[in-house]
């Protein structure tokens, strides 16, 4: 049975006053920002609660993505897309059929229906300001380090809610990777109120070009990103410990995300005075995307391969230990690899991989070669 739920007010269904103009200032100036107590901390429970019942309930899903013309799945990361169409269309369909056994969101109802919403329209509200102010401190400037954020308000966020079991991780990544997609912002919320150091499961971000900086996942922490330009990834947690969040993407507005400024990698673009130039370019494009595979070569693939091989080794030495007799010794039945790769499929991986870093490097390779010395002179300082 359902516990009784708290009633929550309206003021905890809308962004806390730490999302301020200087956690926007925060975000254009390291190109990220974290706020911590980002929710109440009785509605934090309450989605945590909600969250951990719609899993036992079976309606998360395993993760895939695409990877060199192969869906691949991700051991151990489970999903429930809150705004996919599908699941908005059937909890309609049910609730207006009034049937008692309709999909019970719970209290993440209250995050698709207000909080979203209202953290869209906050960050407008916040840029807004940012930008009069910059106007009036610097009249004549027509530069800024990043370009001023514009959401579209009529388009509600996209919501996801994640479960990772196991040692799940994610390899670097961007959020918004190319077109069609229109993400803009990335607003990460962590309910963990158990978590301690070594659990693992912290978020990296890695600005282009600049030092990484990995965060914990604490109970209530936000983590805001530019979904375009901020390569990241998630760490393995421990493999006893259940890690959960969920992420809200915000939309650029149209003709502004992806635009062919951003998505083009041109000669024109290309003519730069001196790798100084070429550094501050690509540090506040989104054109990264086309050369960061290259630049970050290795690091790419250690992360696909611990998440897709080491992740699926994990989980299945765990179901050999479950699977022991009371003599110690395993049983004879074949145990089906979660998400396990066969050799063949992991030397696939690393074969798409090397041509893509190969593919760039044949057409940018001084670029390329500059770049990866100054990121391992940030790593190594």
């Amino acid at each position: 049975k359902r516990k009784h739920i708290m009633t929550i007010s309206q003021s905890q269904l809308t962004p806390p006053p730490c999302l301020n103009a200087s956690a926007l200032t925060d975000l254009h100036e390291n190109q990220y920002a974290i706020i911590d107590d980002f929710l109440p901390l009785s509605f934090a429970n309450q989605l945590l609660d909600d969250a951990n019942r719609l899993y036992a309930q079976n309606y998360f899903q395993q993760h895939y993505f695409q990877f060199g013309g192969s869906l691949l799945k991700k051991p151990n990361i489970h999903e429930l897309d809150l705004t996919d169409p599908k699941i908005a269309s059937r909890r309609q369909q049910q609730q207006q059929q009034q049937q008692s056994s309709r999909i019970d969101l719970g209290q993440w109802e209250n995050v698709i229906q207000s909080l979203g919403p209202s953290f869209v329209s906050k960050i407008n509200e916040l840029e807004s300001h940012l930008q009069r102010r910059r106007q009036k401190q610097h009249p004549n400037s027509t530069c800024h380090p990043f370009p001023p954020l514009s959401l579209d308000t009529q388009t509600p966020p996209a919501i996801k809610l994640q479960l990772n079991t196991g040692g799940g991780s994610f390899p670097w990544h961007y959020d918004n990777p190319g077109p069609p997609n229109q993400r803009s912002l990335t607003c990460v919320v962590y309910l963990n109120p158990h978590w301690k150091d070594g659990d693992g499961g912290e978020i990296v971000l890695w600005p282009f070009l600049s030092p990484s900086r990995k965060i914990t996942p604490l109970h209530r922490r936000a983590v805001l990103f530019w979904s375009d330009r901020v390569l990241h990834r998630v760490l393995p947690s421990r493999s006893d410990v259940k890690r959960v969040c969920f992420s809200m993407w915000c939309h650029g507005e149209r003709g502004v995300v992806n635009s062919k400024e951003e998505t083009v990698l041109s000669k024109d673009v290309l003519r730069f005075g001196s790798y100084d130039e070429a550094e501050a370019f690509f540090r506040r494009s989104a054109l990264q995307r086309v050369i960061s595979r290259a630049v970050y070569g290795e690091e790419y693939l250690e992360s696909l391969l611990e998440c897709l091989v080491v992740g699926g080794r994990r989980r299945r030495n765990e179901n050999e230990n479950e699977n022991e007799n009371e003599d110690g010794k395993e049983e004879k039945e074949e145990l089906e690899d979660e998400g396990m790769l066969s050799k063949e499929e992991e030397e696939k991986v690393v074969r798409q991989h090397e041509a893509n870093v190969a593919a760039i490097k044949t057409k940018l390779r001084p670029l390329i070669d500059e770049f990866r010395r100054r990121k391992d002179a940030f790593q190594s300082g």
